[in-house]
């Protein structure tokens, strides 16, 4: 048995969406208690897409007006279930607006079997060695239309991929509306899918126990038999 840990670590100085996000800081507070002395971490500037994350299109609209993701996805369903990891080396993805992105051909390609409806679709490109990167976010793949429009019609419970940003900027391909309508769960971004050798894995994705949160930070493992 292999376990892979494919969400990515969190640090001071890491990589951030856009200036409006609070920036990570790892700090303490030190304090006394019966006689000793302590310090305990504080995770400064930690949001919901702090690192790798779930995110439920469900409950994301209205986050924080009553309940959330762990209220719409009981931690049975989230662990230990039936994932597919479709190997698409990022060195041959096509590009558009000097980015790279995952096309119909790519994925249809990878798929060494039939999907199931109701398993998780894990995109495993590399380009998750990129973490440390200052370019990371800038430079990640994005999905055409047509290909995550192939994933939504399989019926799935979660996609999952590398990448932390699965839109065009410059050129948006416009096919999330229809991903949020599906209700299908996100988790994003991974790293070490590439170590993965198998096609049909177990996955367990555990977000943080937030309530009413529609989006969490959650620490994902493969374990590959």
């Amino acid at each position: 048995m292999k376990v892979i840990d494919i969400s990515g670590s969190i640090y001071t100085g890491m990589w951030s969406y856009a200036d409006y996000y609070p920036d990570f800081k790892l700090s303490s507070v030190e304090f006394e208690y019966g006689g000793e002395k302590y310090s305990v971490d504080v995770f400064e500037g930690m949001h919901a897409q702090t690192g790798s994350y779930i995110e439920s299109p469900e409950v994301f609209a209205t986050s924080g007006k009553g309940g959330g993701l762990n209220d719409v996805v009981p931690v049975e369903k989230l662990f230990m279930i039936d994932a597919y990891v479709l190997q698409i080396p990022h060195e041959g993805l096509p590009t558009r607006d000097g980015k790279p992105y995952i096309s119909l051909e790519n994925i249809k390609k990878a798929e060494r079997e039939p999907i199931p409806e109701g398993a998780a679709i894990l995109i495993g490109t590399g380009y998750g060695q990129n973490w440390e990167k200052e370019d990371y976010v800038a430079k990640s793949w994005y999905f055409k239309k047509e290909a995550l429009y192939y994933l939504i019609d399989k019926k799935p419970f979660l996609v999952g991929g590398d990448s932390p940003v699965w839109e065009n900027e410059v050129h948006p391909e416009g096919a999330f509306e229809r991903f949020y309508q599906s209700g299908i769960l996100l988790l994003a971004p991974c790293i070490n899918l590439e170590e993965v050798s198998s096609f049909k894995v177990k996955l367990t994705a555990l977000p943080l126990r937030i309530l009413d949160a529609g989006v969490c930070p959650v620490r994902a493992i493969i374990v590959e038999e």
